[in-house]
C-alpha cells in the first residue's frame, strides 16, 4: 500500500533540503530587523517616523517579492540541474478558512494592540511574545515538514526571545534585535543545509559518471 502522505512529505522536505529558502527567509528577518531598529532610533512624531509607519507594509510586500525572485533564481542554477524540479500543487483557502484566518489575525493583533495601550510596560515584553509565537509557527511547520532543524529553529526563537528581554534591551530596539538574530540564525542553518546538500550531490555525481 502506498503512503501518500509519506510521499507528500518528503515531496516537502526536497524542497528545504538545499536551504536556500531558509537564507532567503533569514535575509527577510534581517531586513524587518533593521526596519525597527529605524524606528527606534528616529524620533518620535517625526516626518521621517511617520514615512516609516507607511512604509511598513511596502517593505514586507517588496522584500518578500525580491526575496522569491532570488530564490528561484538560486534554485534554478544550484537546485535543478543537481536534483531536478519539483511543482507543489497550489491549494486555495476556502471562504470559511479565509474568513476564520483574518478573524484569527484580527483578534491577535487587536488583543496585542489593548495590551499595549492598558499598560505600556508591557512594551518591554515584546521581544520574548515574538520569540513564542514565532517559535510555535515554526515548530507546527516542523511537524508538517518533519526535518530536524526546524525544530531546533523553533526553539531558538524562543531562546532569542526570552534572551533579549531578560537583557532589558528595550521595546523596539528589542524587537529589532530579536529579529536580526533569530535572522542571522535561520541564515546559518540554511548556508550550513546548502553545505550539506551540496557535499552530497557532489558525492552523487562523482559515484555516477554518467549523471547530468
Amino acid at each position: 500500500m502506498v503512503d501518500i502522505e509519506k510521499i507528500e512529505k518528503r515531496t516537502v522536505q526536497s524542497f528545504y533540503s538545499d536551504g536556500l529558502a531558509e537564507i532567503a527567509i533569514g535575509l527577510i528577518f534581517l531586513l524587518l530587523g533593521g526596519y525597527f531598529f529605524a524606528q527606534a532610533v528616529v524620533p518620535e512624531g517625526s516626518a521621517l517616523g511617520s514615512a516609516l509607519s507607511v512604509l511598513f507594509v511596502l517593505v514586507i510586500v517588496s522584500s518578500g517579492f525580491l526575496v522569491s525572485r532570488i530564490l528561484r533564481f538560486l534554485k534554478r542554477r544550484i537546485t535543478y540541474p543537481r536534483t531536478g524540479y519539483v511543482a507543489f500543487k497550489k491549494k486555495e483557502l476556502s471562504p470559511k478558512r479565509r474568513v476564520a484566518t483574518m478573524i484569527i489575525g484580527g483578534i491577535i493583533g487587536g488583543s496585542l494592540a489593548a495590551l499595549y495601550g492598558l499598560s505600556p510596560s508591557l512594551k518591554t515584553l515584546f521581544p520574548a511574545l515574538n520569540g513564542i509565537l514565532f517559535a510555535i509557527a515554526v515548530l507546527l511547520f516542523a511537524n508538517k515538514v518533519g526535518l530536524i532543524r526546524f525544530y531546533i529553529l523553533a526553539a531558538v526563537s524562543a531562546v532569542i526571545g526570552f534572551a533579549v528581554t531578560a537583557a532589558g534591551v528595550g521595546d523596539t530596539k528589542g524587537i529589532s534585535l530579536y529579529w536580526g538574530l533569530f535572522g542571522a540564525a535561520v541564515i546559518i542553518s540554511g548556508l550550513a543545509s546548502l553545505a550539506i546538500y551540496l557535499r552530497k550531490s557532489a558525492r552523487a555525481d562523482r559515484e555516477n559518471p554518467d549523471a547530468v
